[in-house]
């Protein structure tokens, strides 16, 4: 299915950009992504045991940019990169340009790169005292709204908790603990802010998404309805539209879950990869044994999302789902002028 229609939504399904890859063009069991200026996107990259551990650098027409950051606990190195997010050079960065922000759920702090990959500096402090970490995951830079000032939201996941700080790592303050009630988390992942400042978290173990305002204070959840339709199994990544419309990558389930601002379930997308990459392209095409076994076996599988790990939207509203295993990102556009035309028969 490469249109999804639902609910007065239509999603078209528009390309997939990427490739396995342990070093160079291509990834390798990519966690998250942030969308830059033309064109641009970067990759963080979990790798496997003590290789891959990167962030990619290219762009949406499929042109291979560069790499930087390595296995290691030196500066601007990582072991478990986990998140990534960029200082459009407003609020903290005074506007002193692009910077990249990056977690590392083992190392336990962030690291700060400039928009070429140049180390700047980090910061990060072990331990579950207000200001520590412990296993930071989902990162995100408060400066979409009017008046943001640059600060840093950090997904605490191993102390369930939410936690700002600014740009320089000085501590502001957090929200949240363990546990399933409201405004409570269980391995929370990934996080978005909306226009309006209010924070979407992503509450794995919990199997929802939170909704909060920028002070913390819960506003709502986002989760199965009472017949099981829009559950989710272990989200993992969140984003949110113009239009108050949220995305979640499920990776339990290998779909990304829509619903409504209210909180309504809209529809699923699954993945509709069926035209490879054009760097997947050009490698099956070098090798004719893989074309003669591409010929004999069901490509369905491939077409689908596997672990999708991140979404993010543009200002468009095109929406940019990451898969882990697939080690590639999908793209749709939320078409507004859709129309069906009608038939005379």
């Amino acid at each position: 299915m490469l249109t999804t229609v639902a609910a007065g939504r239509v999603f078209d399904y528009s390309f997939c950009l990427g490739m396995y890859g342990m070093s160079g063009q291509g990834f390798w069991t990519p966690q998250d992504m942030a969308l830059g200026e033309n064109g641009i996107v970067y990759v963080i990259n979990r790798g496997a045991e003590e290789l891959g551990q990167r962030i990619s650098r290219v762009t949406l027409d499929h042109q291979f940019l560069g790499q930087f950051g390595a296995y290691g606990r030196g500066d601007g190195q990582f072991i478990w990169p986990r998140s990534i997010a960029l200082d459009n050079g407003n609020g903290g960065n005074n506007g002193n340009g692009i910077r990249v922000f990056a977690t590392d759920d083992f190392l336990n702090r962030v690291s700060i790169f400039d928009a070429d990959g140049a180390f700047l500096s980090g910061w990060g402090q072990p331990g579950s005292a207000a200001g520590e970490l412990n296993g930071p995951a989902g990162i995100a830079i408060d400066h979409n709204r009017a008046g943001a000032d640059g600060n840093v939201v950090i997904v605490d996941s191993l102390n369930h908790r939410i936690q700002r700080f600014t740009a320089d790592g000085e501590y502001l303050g957090g929200f949240g603990s363990h546990g399933d009630a409201d405004g409570q988390f269980n391995l929370p992942w990934g996080l978005c802010i909306g226009d309006d400042g209010a924070i979407y978290v992503a509450d794995w173990k919990n199997r929802r998404v939170q909704k909060f305002d920028a002070d913390g204070n819960f506003l709502q959840k986002f989760e199965a309805s009472p017949s099981g339709i829009g559950a989710l199994q272990g989200p993992t990544g969140v984003a949110v539209d113009s239009e108050g419309d949220v995305y979640v990558a499920d990776w339990g389930s290998h779909q990304v879950q829509i619903y409504a601002p209210d909180g309504r379930f809209i529809a699923s997308l699954v993945g509709d990869a069926q035209q490879p990459s054009p760097w997947t392209q050009t490698y099956i095409d070098a090798n004719p044994d893989i074309i003669k076994a591409r010929r004999r076996v069901d490509l369905e599988p491939e077409w689908r999302f596997r672990r999708p790990v991140a979404v993010k939207v543009d200002a468009n509203d095109s929406i940019y789902v990451l898969e882990a295993a697939r080690h590639r990102l999908q793209v749709y556009d939320k078409v507004k002028d859709y129309e069906e035309h009608p038939l005379n028969l």
